[in-house]
């Protein structure tokens, strides 16, 4: 009886996971000459990045009281870095993708003087945001019944679907779709590491080995997290309810809406569907306070705030959606957000989450500085045998999901 030998497959690194953090690691280590693979077992960019707003957060958002947390810190100097990247100046070129806001705004509804001035004061801060004449606000606060004021940050907002094939373009000889990864098929020896893992797709099976092996999967890290049991490794998972509109009037907003506490009450970004519905996008604290109501509920909710905040504009005829974000993250205590990326090293091993899309370029940063101080040096490469493999989707925009379901 004949014997079957396992197909294989070798590279310098494997990355398992095509969301933000994944492809922009990918990128960047071609083009250092590494041989890298790639793995998703979904659509490319179609975890968390998907359902991202687009907002390079330069932490604003995180310093509401005027003071630079380790969050305003960790991100104050992201909005320049990818300008660079967007310009074709960058260590990416991303001249193709769209900005869709060359800043993002901040607006208080009524005139909380003392609570801005505390916001303004000190000079780190004063750098990043701009107070804005009324004639230079977006439209929509250019209304008489507007009694607020409005500020411009220094951040950008870009099209996160153009953003994603961007960064897959060039690599497409690198990505392939697999099935979902079993933690049966990661062979891990006592001390923790990872030889190989086999992957599987349509009855056809690969065994895969690497120098190292970075997992970028967000909630798809959990495999190996479980394979390798070790207490020091946990994941959680922080609920976001989303909520988009569909608008009966065409006003593009990309802002936060300043609230009593640290967090914006609400931050709104505008998109386009194929068939050019204005479409706005909302977080912030509707969406954190909104994971305990249903879906009725938390559109109820919604069109009530958005009917406070804008009296003068009509939303009878708003078609109102909700959904649910699940923000994987490696466990903090009391379940709070992590301050910056977070990355955890076993071995040849490396678990990562940028945990917000801005950070991506930071969290590669530390993965390949870790890669110097081994002196990782290009070696393997050997990928006959995925050259009939298929290349994950693209996801669709998570606005036409919601709003084109007749649309494959």
């Amino acid at each position: 009886m004949a014997i079957v030998m396992q197909k294989t497959a070798a590279a310098d690194v494997v990355i398992f996971g095509g969301g933000i953090a994944g492809l922009w690691l990918l990128n960047r280590l071609r083009q250092e000459g590494f041989s890298v693979l790639l793995f998703e077992s979904g659509a490319l960019g179609g975890g968390q990045t998907y359902k991202a707003q687009g907002i390079i957060h330069g932490g604003m958002k995180y310093a509401l009281q005027g003071v630079l947390n380790q969050s305003a810190q960790a991100m104050i100097d992201m909005p320049e870095r990818w300008k660079q990247c967007l310009s074709g100046q960058g260590e990416i070129d991303l001249s193709a993708v769209p900005i869709l806001s060359t800043q993002h705004y901040l607006w208080s509804p009524h005139k909380f003087t003392s609570k801005l001035a505390g916001f303004l004061a000190g000079a780190t801060l004063s750098s990043k945001v701009e107070t804005l004449q009324k004639e230079n606000y977006p439209l929509v606060f250019q209304h008489a019944a507007f009694k607020g004021e409005v500020f411009s940050l220094d951040e950008i907002v870009v099209d996160v679907p153009v953003l994603v094939r961007e960064l897959v373009k060039a690599n497409q000889d690198a990505i392939f779709k697999i099935e979902p990864l079993s933690g049966d098929e990661l062979k891990v020896d006592e001390n923790g590491h990872l030889h190989s893992a086999t992957v599987y797709m349509s009855g056809k099976s690969i065994e895969v080995s690497a120098q190292q092996f970075v997992f970028t999967a967000g909630a798809g890290n959990e495999v190996i997290i479980k394979k390798l049991k070790r207490t020091e490794l946990a994941m959680q998972r922080r609920p976001l309810h989303m909520v988009m509109v569909k608008t009966p009037f065409h006003y593009p907003l990309y802002a936060h809406c300043l609230g009593l506490g640290s967090r914006p009450r609400v931050t709104i970004t505008t998109h386009h569907t194929y068939d050019g519905n204005t479409i706005w996008y909302i977080g912030g604290m509707l969406a954190e306070e909104g994971v305990e109501r249903d879906s009725q509920k938390q559109t109820q909710a919604a069109r009530a705030e958005l009917m406070s905040l804008f009296p003068w504009l009509d939303f009878s005829h708003a078609e109102f959606a909700s959904f649910m974000i699940d923000r994987a993250e490696p466990l903090q205590k009391n379940g709070y957000k992590p301050d910056t990326f977070c990355i955890q090293r076993v071995e040849n091993m490396m678990i990562a989450w940028p945990t917000k899309l801005a950070l991506a370029p930071k969290l590669t940063d530390d993965i390949m500085q870790y890669f110097q101080q081994i002196n990782l040096a290009p070696q393997l490469f050997d990928t006959r045998e995925l050259r009939s493999w298929p290349i994950p989707p693209l996801a669709r925009p998570i606005w036409e999901e919601m709003f084109c379901k007749n649309v494959a």
